[in-house]
């Protein structure tokens, strides 16, 4: 993908010299046109104070969050794999190797050792307790779950080896077991059914079920953004979405064409309305506030002046216009800040 392409709202400062040109024109095209005519009253509108926004539309592709490999915990043949696209939840199976299942089991501290009668304390011994209990070979108790093995967790974890195909052992050895926060994806298989499994290598790649955004900024774009920002994520079907910036990278990375870009990621508030649209292209509008309780008038009733500046044609209680000049701060939303000859409530006049 490459670096996301944006569509600005806000008219860049130093384009206020085109601006002035062109409404000096505008200007005096009026006036050669008036003269010798009755002159009707002017448009106008109110100088007002108001937040000042700045939107960038960005391009942006729905994809699965949380990509990650899953190896094999030993080696031999793989006789059994989830077709690519599958969901597998806590407890179900994620692929069978020489036709003993490895079966998903919900938690977030990876697999590392043997489990059995005797180890040692631990975390890991807690969140399979856990584990048991939530798919039901286990009641809880003040003492289940803790982080202690004993007679208790032996006996569940053979009530669920004897229900996922397992040796029943009473040992959750390593590579029988992955854990994992919830139901996790098949995005990729490693290996093809009926090749050879190696442990410590991958086998398939898995991601979270939750449909994300990403986006690719280009480096001069890298200030658009800030995580927890709200922006809004229209797509192909035309339905708009709200969303999160959840991330921002801090360095540059390459994509698939070679160029250098900051990866963003935005959490959809119901990714569920995207579950049809994997690798669906989207626009992602981010509004960010410029200024706040700024004196503002309409970008079009801003003038150039001769020999540089800017000014505005303020209109008298009987329909006259006097030119005063202002200074020009912050655009967005069709209008610029002022400061100058301007008060809150004045009018000025625009085109018509």
């Amino acid at each position: 993908m490459r670096p996301s392409k944006r569509t600005a709202v806000l008219v860049a400062v130093p384009g206020a010299l085109l601006l002035g040109a062109a409404s000096v024109a505008w200007a005096q095209a009026g006036t050669a046109e008036g003269e010798g005519e009755e002159q009707s009253a002017p448009s106008t509108a109110e100088v007002a104070v108001r937040d000042l926004a700045h939107t960038e539309t960005l391009s942006g592709v729905i994809t699965y969050d949380e990509l990650r490999a899953i190896p094999s915990g030993r080696s031999g043949t793989v006789t059994r794999l989830p077709e690519v696209g599958e969901t597998v939840a806590s407890g179900e199976e994620l692929m069978r190797i020489d036709e003993e299942p490895v079966v998903l089991v919900d938690g977030s501290v990876p697999a590392w050792r043997d489990l059995q009668y005797g180890v040692s304390d631990g975390a890991d011994v807690r969140q399979l307790e856990e584990a048991l209990v939530a798919l039901g070979h286990a009641e809880e108790s003040p003492t289940f779950p803790d982080r202690d093995w004993d007679w208790a967790t032996s006996y569940a974890l053979q009530e669920f080896q004897d229900e996922t195909g397992a040796p029943v052992d009473g040992v959750a050895s390593l590579g029988e077991i992955v854990f994992a926060d919830g139901s996790v994806r098949i995005a990729v298989q490693e290996v093809a059914v009926g090749g050879q499994a190696s442990a410590g290598q991958p086998v398939v790649q898995v991601s979270a079920t939750d449909r994300i955004v990403t986006v690719e900024l280009a480096p001069l774009d890298r200030d658009l953004v800030s995580e927890d920002m709200a922006v809004e994520v229209a797509l192909p079907t035309g339905e708009r979405l709200p969303g999160t910036v959840t991330e921002v990278g801090s360095t540059l990375e390459a994509n698939a064409e070679g160029e250098d870009v900051y990866q963003v990621t935005v959490a959809l508030e119901d990714s569920g309305a995207a579950d049809d649209l994997a690798l669906a292209p989207v626009s992602v509008s981010a509004v960010s506030t410029v200024a706040e309780d700024a004196l503002t008038v309409p970008v079009t009733a801003v003038v150039g002046v001769p020999g540089g500046g800017h000014a505005v044609d303020l209109v008298g209680a009987d329909g006259t216009t006097t030119r005063v000049p202002v200074e020009l701060g912050a655009w967005g939303d069709g209008f610029v800040q002022v400061a100058g000859g301007v008060s809150e409530g004045d009018l000025v006049e625009v085109p018509e």
